[in-house]
């Protein structure tokens, strides 16, 4: 084959791949077809001052005027401050204004948030677990139950493998009952390996893993991570905006081996992404395509999973996923709900939120009047 034909083939074939995975219609168009279930994604809010929650605020604006309904959930991927250290309530409160500035009808008990390693494990979060939230099942992990650098800590591998034991047992109840319901994991910690792993950030991910792959054999599993929105961690499956879907190959660090090159090649049988990162990226330097703010939508059909991703700008890159059930017609009637989870101290976190509103009301006031608004980006 002379090397013109064998580069048009090659491109060819790109131009292939990419349509099988990038649904064709524009912008505007992305929620013209009704979904049954809309979720929305996102994560790491570390940025100065109450920046990331206007990021917040602007990119669901932007997904609302494209035609996002009311969103069923709202999941969040951890890390909830910067200069706040491990206050996230002050975080949450502030999500929980902008999410209402947009849906003035929402109920903002539905942001679910799950703790990162910037976070103390404080009364707003909610215990790790499995929920029930009528259209389909929720896996939460917090990041004490799936610690970073969990490498250096004591007994850190017998944790990873204690929360791995739980997730197969709620996995395999599901099986065995038949509910082939969807199964959505979201977590801070990713279960790759990156260059992070290198200093046993996630040495121990292949538990869970071989739990959730072998799971996945049999049901519908999407699982969202966060944690890697800066260097170079993620370049090579994506960079700060990255899917991987069933059938492809991700590496995976090993569990008795630890340095460059301790992985093995697994093919994956369940959908792998981030949640959106809406405080800052850092890509490598020499692939800098994907270093942008993002927030994510996962739309629930009878026979596919849509999953888009927004910036200010618009819809970024959108994907779809055939669905190894296709939903019952009793599946698609049900109410999705967040009702099931029940925070960690509900009083206490009621308390927290009188107190917190105004104080950052008068927070977000003073950091304006200090000239601050060039770091709105």
């Amino acid at each position: 084959m002379k090397p013109t034909k064998r580069i048009l083939g090659i491109l060819l074939a790109v131009l292939l791949v990419l349509t099988a995975v990038v649904p064709s219609f524009a912008a505007g168009d992305a929620f013209a077809e009704e979904a049954y279930t809309n979720i929305v994604t996102f994560s790491d809010c570390q940025n100065v001052g109450p920046v990331a929650y206007r990021n917040f605020g602007q990119v669901l604006q932007v997904m609302h005027d494209d035609g996002l309904p009311e969103p069923d959930a709202l999941l969040v991927g951890g890390d909830y401050s910067l200069i706040l250290g491990d206050h996230a309530a002050a975080g949450i409160v502030q999500l929980q204004q902008h999410y209402l500035d947009v849906y003035p009808d929402g109920d903002p008990n539905d942001i679910l948030t799950a703790q990162g390693n910037h976070d103390l494990p404080i009364a707003a979060f909610y215990p790790t677990g499995m929920y029930d939230m009528g259209t389909y099942c929720f896996y939460l992990i917090n990041e004490d139950d799936y610690q970073w650098l969990q490498g250096f800590r004591p007994g850190g591998e017998a944790r990873i493998k204690q929360t791995a034991a739980k997730i197969k047992t709620a996995l395999d109840a599901m099986i065995a009952a038949g509910d082939n319901r969807p199964v959505i994991f979201i977590t801070h910690v990713p279960l790759h390996y990156t260059s992070r792993t290198l200093y046993r950030d996630n040495c121990y991910a292949a538990h869970v893993f071989n739990v959730i792959n072998e799971a996945a054999k049999t049901l519908d599993i999407i699982f969202l991570f966060a944690h890697n929105h800066s260097d170079d961690y993620d370049d090579y499956i994506g960079g700060s905006v990255n899917f991987m879907a069933p059938g492809d190959t991700v590496l995976i660090p090993m569990t008795d081996k630890h340095g460059k090159g301790c992985y093995t090649e697994e093919t994956l049988n369940f959908t792998y992404t981030n949640c959106g990162y809406i405080g800052y990226t850092k890509n490598n330097v020499t692939d800098t395509s994907t270093n942008v703010l993002t927030m994510g939508a996962i739309r629930f059909f009878a026979d596919r999973f849509e999953l888009l991703k927004y910036t200010k700008d618009g819809l970024f890159r959108a994907y779809t996923v055939e669905r190894r059930h296709t939903a019952t017609a009793e599946e698609m009637q049900q109410t999705p709900t967040t009702a099931a989870l029940v925070r960690k101290n509900e009083k206490i976190w009621r308390f927290e939120q009188r107190i917190l509103q105004p104080m950052l009301r008068v927070f977000i006031k003073i950091f304006d009047a200090l000239g601050l608004e060039a770091l709105k980006k």
